[in-house]
């Protein structure tokens, strides 16, 4: 339960820093729909990233991992579809925010203590 409440409050933390960043290209209603969005993120990395990042495996390898931010982009744009309050301007937009997530979640990570190797 505490890995739970930290990787949602972490990946929380790392969404409204991003939507603060990108302005009017991604933002939230409120407090809620952070949650609701990191924890639909949490579900879908869980689920649907795997699969993705398999069928997309020799892009992967062309691209040395770049290709890593165009599946977190779908993700994030998947769960702006299901998630109210939370909108992003357009798949690229989804891209960007994707890479700063991804930073600022390592960063917090690294500050936190949450993943120590």
């Amino acid at each position: 339960m505490k890995k739970l409440v930290g990787y949602l409050l972490v990946t929380g933390v790392a969404l409204w820093l991003t939507a603060l960043i990108l302005g009017d290209h991604m933002f939230f209603s409120g407090f809620w729909s952070i949650v609701w969005t990191a924890a639909v993120i949490g579900l879908l990395n869980f689920l649907l990233a795997p699969l993705l990042n398999l069928m997309t495996c020799p892009v992967y390898l062309l691209t040395l991992g770049l290709s890593r931010f165009l599946v977190s982009g779908l993700v994030l744009i998947i769960a702006a579809k299901w998630v109210g309050g939370f909108y992003i301007a357009s798949y690229w937009w989804a891209v960007l925010a994707g890479v700063i997530v991804s930073v600022l979640t390592g960063v917090l990570d690294g500050i936190t203590g949450r993943k120590k190797r």
